[in-house]
C-alpha cells in the first residue's frame, strides 16, 4: 500500500510555528494562524550515557527547546548531582519534559508494581523540574491475555500514575512495537483497563504506524488522555515487511529512520493536531542504530536534517523555526573543555551551512 505524502511547502506551512523563532517561507511564509504552536524538544536516546553533557550541547545548540531523559538519568544525577544537571539545563535553556521509566516492568496479571523505584523517578523528576512520566507494557502482541490479566496490567498502571499525581506529574503509557500496545485492539484494552485521571497517553507516531495503527485516528480518539508525542519516522521496507507479517520485523535491529525519508504520513497527523485542538509537546527521536553511518551524533542531526536528495518531508520539525542567517551560532555559556567547544562549534556550524544551502536550494514543490 502506497503511504501519501503531503508537499514540501504544504508541510512547513502547518508546522511553521512550532519552534516560535520567526523566519520567512521562500517566497512568501505562511499566515500566523496556519501554524501549530507546540514546543519542541529532543530525545537523548541517541547518544551513550558518557556523552550525555555534549548530547544536551547539540541539542540546545540546535535551539530545541525540551528534553526526554532516559530513566538511568535518574540514577546518574541523582543526590547532589541533580543540581548539576539543572545548572547544565538552565544555562542551555532547555526544559526537562519527560522521563522515560525504563526500570519498571509492567507484565499483565503480575505483582503489584515496584512502587520504590517509580517514586525514585518521580521525585527525582519533580526536583528537576519535570512533567511526565513515560512507561511502557511488559507484555507481548503475539499472547492472548485473559481480562484478568489486562485489568491487572491496569491496576499497576493506575498506581503508579498515582504516585505520578503525587509528587506533581502526568503518568503516560507509550504503545511500543513488541508490546501489547502494538496492535490497535491492544492499545485500546490497556488504555480501557485504566484510569483517565491517572493513566494519559503518548503518541509515538512511527511504532503505532509500524504496528498498523493509523496515528490521526488515535490522537482524534484519545484527544482528552494525550499529553505528548514522539516524531520520527519508520523505514519504508520495515513498514512494508510488517504490514506482511510483523514476526519478520522483530529481530530486525533498525526500524527507524530519518524523518520525512520513511512510511509515516505526516500530514493528516498534523491535522489531527488541529483538529483536537493538540498544543503539547512533540519529542522528535532517532533511535541508534549501527546501520546508519557516522555515529550517534551524525545520526541525530540526520533525523533533523535529511541528506539532500532525500524524498518526502524536509526535516519534519526543527528546522521550521531556525532563523535563516549565516552568522555563527552562539554556544552556551556553560563551561566546556577546549576540545568538547571545538567539536560542538564545528558541528553546529557544519548543521548551519547545510541548512542554509538546504532551503537556499529547494525546488518548488507542489502544495
Amino acid at each position: 500500500m502506497k503511504q501519501p505524502k503531503v508537499g514540501r511547502r504544504s508541510f512547513f506551512s502547518q508546522v511553521g510555528g512550532l519552534i516560535g523563532a520567526a523566519w520567512a517561507l521562500p517566497p512568501a511564509g505562511p499566515p500566523a494562524d496556519a501554524r501549530l504552536p507546540n514546543p519542541v524538544g529532543y530525545a537523548t536516546l541517541t547518544w551513550p550515557e558518557s556523552e550525555l553533557t555534549h548530547a544536551l550541547q547539540v541539542i540546545s545548540t540546535h535551539d530545541f527547546q525540551g528534553i526526554q531523559f532516559l530513566g538511568w538519568v535518574s540514577e546518574n544525577y541523582g543526590g547532589d548531582r541533580r543540581g548539576e544537571l539543572q545548572g547544565l539545563l538552565k544555562d542551555l535553556k532547555l526544559r526537562p519534559i519527560a522521563l522515560s521509566c525504563s526500570g519498571l516492568k509492567l507484565h499483565p496479571g503480575g505483582a503489584s508494581p515496584d512502587s520504590e523505584r517509580m517514586r525514585g523517578y518521580a521525585d527525582f523528576f519533580q526536583h528537576l523540574g519535570g512533567r511526565y512520566l513515560q512507561v511502557t507494557d511488559g507484555g507481548r502482541p503475539s499472547v492472548s491475555y485473559s481480562a484478568a490479566d489486562i485489568q491487572g496490567l491496569g491496576r499497576q498502571m493506575n498506581d503508579l500514575g498515582k504516585i505520578a499525581a503525587d509528587h506533581g506529574l502526568a503518568l503516560g503509557y507509550h504503545p511500543h512495537f513488541g508490546t501489547i500496545g502494538e496492535t490497535r485492539e491492544g492499545l485500546g484494552r490497556v488504555l480501557d483497563a485504566t484510569d483517565p485521571h491517572h493513566v494519559k497517553l503518548i503518541v509515538d507516531v512511527a511504532h503505532l504506524a509500524l504496528g498498523g495503527s493509523d496515528p490521526a485516528e488515535i490522537i482524534r480518539s484519545y484527544r482528552d488522555r494525550l499529553i505528548f508525542c514522539h516524531f520520527k519516522d519508520v523505514r519504508k521496507d520495515i513498514w512494508e515487511l510488517a504490514r506482511k507479517d510483523p514476526n519478520l520485523v522483530r529481530r530486525k535491529t533498525c526500524h527507524f529512520c530519518e524523518i520525512g525519508s520513511g512510511a509515516v504520513n505526516f500530514a493528516p497527523i498534523l491535522s489531527a493536531f488541529r483538529e483536537v485542538g493538540f498544543q503539547g509537546w512533540v519529542i522528535v527521536e532517532l533511535d541508534p542504530c549501527k546501520e546508519l553511518a557516522g555515529g550517534h551524533k551524525k545520526q541525530m542531526l540526520r533525523g533533523v536534517y535529511p541528506e539532500r536528495g532525500t524524498k518526502g518531508i524536509l526535516a519534519l520539525i526543527h528546522c521550521i523555526g531556525v532563523r535563516m542567517t549565516s552568522e555563527e551560532p552562539a554556544l552556551p555559556s556553560t563551561p566546556l573543555r577546549d576540545s568538547e567547544r571545538s567539536r560542538t562549534v564545528s558541528e553546529a556550524n557544519g548543521a548551519q551551512h547545510d541548512r542554509i544551502d538546504f532551503f537556499s536550494n529547494l525546488p518548488k514543490c507542489p502544495d
